[in-house]
């Protein structure tokens, strides 16, 4: 069932939607912790990985809060607080995906030279969990992608800039559609956030920008001769 529901919309959307509805309707009131990642994974019939995402997509509106060890809480929040996330397909039908991807480039990049800053008052277990999810996933699947993504969503929680973490989640669909690209070089994330890992933990954070940089050119590159045709 992962992937898209029977609308069209990308599951993990439909499922944050819904879980605000119920927040909503008083089902989760402010300050309630909501159930664990596997309740929630098998009340909606989807992966932990897709929960996740839906998630991260309520926090990114400012609706729930995520404590490390402790599980995700309702925020006090009025409904006016709550910003939709930006339709990636928008922003993805303009002839500036380029320049979209520079941007995503350089917001990925922020972070990781954020994060590895912090890496010495920080525990970063976390990282090491999504590391391993994405290493555990299928090579030529969603999966893969939604993996690289939670990483990607991890390291920016270990920044500490909200608003790095922030305007990251708003450009997350538009990442993804970049990462799809890459097919059939799919291994090329993988060995990013490999790269990412190692230099974050080595505190190297000048490596982890630089990492970040040349990724953004595998993008750029993957997407040139596409343009080129559609042009």
């Amino acid at each position: 069932m992962d992937g898209y529901s029977v609308d069209g919309r990308k599951l993990y959307m439909r499922i944050a939607d819904e879980i605000r509805n119920l927040i909503e309707l008083g089902k989760f009131r402010p300050g309630e912790k909501l159930p664990t990642l596997q309740s929630l994974a098998d009340q909606f019939s989807c992966s932990r990985a897709t929960i996740r995402e839906a998630l991260g997509a309520l926090r990114g509106q400012g609706l729930v809060e995520i404590r490390h060890g402790d599980g995700t809480y309702v925020r006090t929040a009025s409904v006016e607080m709550w910003m939709q996330p930006l339709d990636a397909a928008i922003l993805l039908g303009t002839n500036q995906v380029v320049q979209l991807i520079e941007l995503q480039t350089a917001i990925l990049a922020g972070i990781a030279h954020a994060a590895a800053k912090r890496r010495a008052t920080q525990d970063y277990s976390a990282l090491s969990r999504a590391l391993f999810e994405l290493e555990a996933s299928g090579r030529h699947s969603e999966h893969r992608i939604a993996s690289e993504l939670h990483f990607y969503a991890v390291l920016a929680e270990c920044a500490q800039n909200q608003v790095l973490e922030n305007t990251f989640r708003v450009l997350q669909e538009a990442l993804r559609s970049s990462l799809r690209l890459l097919n059939p070089k799919r291994d090329l994330g993988l060995h990013t956030c490999r790269a990412l890992y190692d230099a974050v933990q080595m505190e190297r954070a000048d490596v982890a920008r630089e990492v970040v940089y040349a990724y953004g050119e595998e993008l750029i590159r993957a997407v040139r001769p596409q343009k080129f045709r559609m042009d």
